[in-house]
């Protein structure tokens, strides 16, 4: 866990050799009305993925990473401002004929999670190196093929439509959005019993999807076209009724335009998506 107020961190040392403890600043809270927005770089981060037929192997797993590492500079400097520190997610991208055991599905799939399983998540129990090669507990979890397969016209096994880069982008964006949730709650000890409930434990990552995608907008790097492929994706996912676990389609579609804006009026923030999915972890 984040350290609190009371704990304390080694400094510069002092004029007799001994090193200077300064006190940890305590993690702050979002309130109604204060929270940090998410910074917008000013320039392209994101090139364009290259995945075809002849090099999808290297280039889908190499720009499934370079989300990552985009995710992690937009959130990390939200957590800064916060005062929270060690929010960068381990990563498990699963390549071809190496099955990755999951301490979230050992016993369902104790030989590992094959490359081609229909799904990608967030497990908080499992210990990965992240994009720096820290090892972080709470870890995302993508299986290479299953999204080699979204430029090949396939969505978590089946058949898609307007798929693309930003189809994967925005998976990835919604399981670092669990990471969000799992950082907070880390830091402010709320415990097992202290997450969003229901529906909004899976619309509040939807959500924070849309907050970053909205950055990589911001910056040009992303067309309205392709924000349509993420709402196309949150369509085809959503449930077919309300507390099933991830919500309607259009509970979902609403969640990522809610991050991504306010009524075209301003870019969406993590503010919005608080109030709305997660208010009990406001103060003030």
């Amino acid at each position: 866990m984040v350290a609190l107020a009371t704990a304390a961190t080694l400094a510069a040392c002092g004029t007799n050799g001994t090193p200077e403890r300064v006190a940890v600043k305590p993690p702050q809270h979002c309130s109604t009305t204060s929270c940090p927005e998410l910074p917008v770089y000013s320039s392209k981060r994101l090139a364009p993925s290259g995945v075809d037929a002849s090099n999808q192997a290297t280039a889908a797993p190499a720009y499934m990473s370079e989300v990552l590492d985009d995710l992690d500079a937009v959130w990390q400097d939200w957590f800064a401002q916060l005062n929270i520190e060690r929010t960068s997610a381990g990563r498990a991208l699963i390549p071809a004929n190496q099955p990755f055991v999951s301490k979230c599905l050992e016993d369902e799939m104790p030989e590992g999670i094959p490359s081609d399983f229909p799904n990608a998540f967030f497990c908080p129990i499992d210990t990965q190196p992240d994009g720096s090669g820290t090892e972080r507990d709470g870890t995302i979890i993508l299986p290479e093929q299953t999204f080699t397969d979204i430029w090949n016209g396939k969505l978590m096994g089946s058949s898609g439509i307007m798929l693309g880069d930003f189809t994967a982008a925005t998976i990835i964006a919604h399981e670092y959005g669990h990471n969000v949730v799992f950082r907070l709650n880390q830091a402010y000890g709320l415990g097992d019993n202290g997450v969003p409930t229901g529906d909004n434990r899976e619309l509040i990552a939807d959500c924070f999807a849309g907050n970053w995608a909205a950055t990589v907008f911001e910056r040009k790097d992303l067309s309205f076209k392709e924000m349509a492929q993420a709402a196309a994706l949150i369509i085809s996912v959503g449930d077919a009724k309300s507390g099933q676990g991830h919500g309607t389609s259009f509970a979902r579609a609403t969640a990522l335009w809610r991050g991504f804006s306010e009524n075209l009026k301003r870019q969406g923030q993590p503010g919005d998506c608080l109030k709305q999915y997660w208010p009990e972890v406001l103060q003030g």
